[in-house]
């Protein structure tokens, strides 16, 4: 009997690994950024931290390894009530930890500046919806936590995949091309429009899940056709990394929100593969129950 990839190697992978890796150049990439806009001179060392973040792009990481890991989740669950309920119980607690901190931290820095919109602001953040109050909107960056986007993009993808995965799953592998084709399109389409439109449109398009789903599609159609694509990515991994690396030395890439396209479908495939193949620093000491507590990225 052929031995399935969940029956032996499910539990044994790096995506922590990864996961921390795309968390850290996330926030040292914005550090870097961010201390540019207030200097006049520029930091070569900033320059090159940026570019050493944005090589392999700590976002388009964790959403593809989240449709990966998240599909397990579901799949693993008894209902959709329990399958919302880790998520909410993974999300929800940390995040009000964060927001608590940061209001303290604001009551410490600019108790001055602080009116009823900071009320307003704390109704959106106990729910991970991204908001920065009016009275902070001139504030240092002009954003209170620039990062929560990422958390209210996540929880629209995990309200997609809840409802959509029964269909994801008995898709064939000619409608998976299509609705990976149009995901890709749908990606390089708002990079154009919120180029295009600017203003609110582009800040709806950077809101909604929609540019970014590409990457957690691709996670889940690992996920879906794992027996099958695990054994080949594992392969495949540092052949890819290596065109990868290439393509990137050279500046070579195509349109898309975000991130290029290119990058895009590559460093998903990178990620996963890597993560399944050569990081397994959790090793046979990884239980069940550990596993569990790295299923949901955000």
């Amino acid at each position: 009997m052929v031995q399935k990839f969940q029956d032996k190697d499910f539990y044994n992978n790096g995506f922590d690994l990864i996961r921390y890796w795309a968390a850290i150049s996330v926030m040292l990439g914005h550090f870097a950024w961010r201390a540019q806009a207030f200097t006049n001179t520029p930091i070569k060392a900033m320059d090159t931290m940026v570019s050493i973040m944005h090589f392999f792009p700590g976002v388009v990481l964790l959403f593809a390894i989240s449709g990966f890991l998240v599909t397990a989740s579901l799949e693993r669950s008894k209902s959709k009530k329990e399958y919302m309920l880790k998520r909410v119980v993974r999300l929800y607690p940390e995040l009000w930890v964060c927001t608590i901190v940061n209001l303290i931290m604001l009551c410490i820095v600019v108790p001055n500046l602080l009116d009823k919109s900071i009320i307003v602001w704390l109704g959106t953040q106990v729910f991970g919806v991204a908001n920065t109050p009016s009275c902070l909107s001139n504030f240092a960056t002009g954003s209170v936590n620039g990062s929560l986007w990422t958390i209210f993009t996540e929880i629209q993808l995990y309200i997609v995949i809840c409802f959509f995965n029964g269909f994801l799953k008995k898709m064939n592998n000619v409608q998976w091309g299509i609705a990976l084709t149009v995901s890709v399109a749908v990606n390089v389409g708002c990079d154009y429009a919120a180029k295009y439109f600017g203003g609110a449109i582009a800040k709806m398009i950077e809101r909604a899940f929609v540019p970014y789903f590409i990457w957690f599609l691709l996670g889940c159609f690992i996920y879906h056709k794992r027996d099958v694509l695990i054994p080949v990515l594992k392969k495949l991994t540092l052949p890819l990394l290596a065109v990868y690396t290439v393509l990137r030395l050279l500046n070579w890439n195509l349109p898309g929100y975000y991130a290029g396209i290119m990058v895009g479908i590559l460093a998903p495939l990178i990620a996963i593969g890597g993560g399944t193949a050569y990081l397994r620093f959790v090793s046979n000491a990884t239980s069940p129950t550990e596993f569990s507590s790295i299923t949901g990225l955000c």
